[in-house]
């Protein structure tokens, strides 16, 4: 596999993932939590790309929420963006 078909699949596992994780950020009701995991997105988001963010404060969501929240994100992006970058 060359390294223009690794980018193409690392690109597509990217979009995949923004695409799913945004409709589950914004299909959360409570709008502390739907902030929180908007804002957990972009941290992982940046990590996709190589940048290095701070991750983000529980904000005023609850700590059980958050949790939930970066393990459902975490496992997400595992299963489409880390999977396509491995060649």
């Amino acid at each position: 596999m060359n390294t223009d078909q690794i980018d193409q699949e690392s690109g597509s596992g990217f979009a995949r993932f923004t695409q799913a994780a945004e409709r589950y950020c914004l299909g959360l009701s409570n709008p502390a939590m739907r902030k929180y995991a908007l804002q957990y997105l972009t941290f992982l988001q940046s990590k996709a790309q190589g940048s290095y963010e701070e991750e983000p404060k529980n904000g005023r969501a609850s700590s059980f929420d958050c949790v939930l929240i970066r393990s459902y994100l975490t496992k997400l992006f595992r299963d489409t963006v880390g999977k396509s970058g491995a060649a």
